[in-house]
C-alpha cells in the first residue's frame, strides 16, 4: 500500500520536486527571484541537491552539486545569457555567505566560460564550461567549478535548466552520477 501511495503522491508533486538524487544528497528548494540574485528574473523554483562531499572543500569532490531551475517557459538560452546569469548567481551567493560568516570579501568577481555540448537525450540544448569564483563558505579562496548545463521545455508553460557543478574534472566518476540524476529527472 505504501508504494502505491508514494507513486500517487509523486505524480501529484511538481516534476521538479522529484529531482532523483540519492538519499544521502542534501536537498534545498528556493523560489525565484532568489534572495541573493534578485536580478535573475525567472519565475519558478530552484531545487538544489548537494553531494555528501560538498563541504569537503579541500577534496576534488568539494562543491559537487546539481541544481534544477523549474521556471516559466523559455524557448532557449544563448551561452552569453547563461554566463551572465551564473556570474550574478555566484557573486550574489558568495557575497551573501561571506557577509553571514563575517569573513573578508576577497574582491573576486565571478567569471563563467561556456561552450556548446551535444544535448543529452530528452534535453534541447547543453553547455559545458567553468565557473571561476571564490569560496565564501570557507576562507574566500579562489574556486574553479566545472559545469554542465542542459535546458528543455516541459509542456507549454514550463522550462527546466539542469546545472551540475563540481571541482572534479568532467571525466571523474561523480559526473556519471550527476548525469544519471539529470537523465532521471522528470519533466
Amino acid at each position: 500500500m505504501r508504494i502505491g501511495i508514494f507513486f500517487v503522491c509523486a505524480w501529484l508533486l511538481p516534476a521538479a520536486a522529484q529531482v532523483p538524487a540519492p538519499d544521502a544528497w542534501r536537498k534545498e528548494s528556493f523560489d525565484f527571484p532568489l534572495a541573493f540574485a534578485p536580478s535573475i528574473t525567472f519565475t519558478g523554483k530552484e531545487h538544489v541537491r548537494f553531494a555528501p562531499e560538498w563541504a569537503k572543500f579541500d577534496s576534488e569532490l568539494g562543491f559537487t552539486y546539481v541544481i534544477l531551475w523549474d521556471i516559466q517557459r523559455r524557448p532557449g538560452f544563448e551561452a552569453a545569457e547563461l554566463e551572465r546569469a551564473l556570474n550574478v548567481y555566484f557573486d550574489g551567493l558568495m557575497e551573501q555567505v561571506t557577509r553571514g560568516r563575517k569573513i573578508a570579501d576577497p574582491g573576486t568577481v565571478s567569471s563563467t566560460s561556456l561552450h556548446p555540448l551535444a544535448a543529452p537525450e530528452k534535453w534541447e540544448e547543453a553547455y559545458g564550461g567553468r565557473v571561476y569564483t571564490w569560496n565564501g563558505f570557507s576562507k574566500g579562496e579562489a574556486l574553479t567549478l566545472q559545469a554542465e548545463i542542459a535546458h528543455r521545455s516541459c509542456g507549454t508553460d514550463r522550462s527546466q535548466v539542469f546545472l551540475a557543478f563540481s571541482r572534479a574534472p568532467r571525466t571523474a566518476a561523480v559526473w556519471d552520477e550527476m548525469r544519471a540524476i539529470r537523465r532521471q529527472t522528470p519533466c
